[in-house]
């Protein structure tokens, strides 16, 4: 899942199942958690690249 929200926020879009047309998206993500995402990157549990693309603006 995060190797494919990651992809959508690189392009700037995505297909839909068995579609053969891409969807055009621009979006904004709020994030919020009680765990340590920089913890779980560490760990391996959460992919440092999506991290760095949510984190940019906090």
């Amino acid at each position: 899942m995060q190797a494919k929200l990651l992809r959508v926020f690189q392009e700037n879009g995505f297909y839909k199942v068995g579609g053969t047309k891409r969807v055009q998206v621009d979006v904004r993500i709020i994030t919020a958690t009680h765990r340590s995402v920089e913890e779980m990157v560490q760990k391996g549990e959460f992919r440092e690249d999506l991290f760095y693309r949510l984190n940019v603006i906090s």
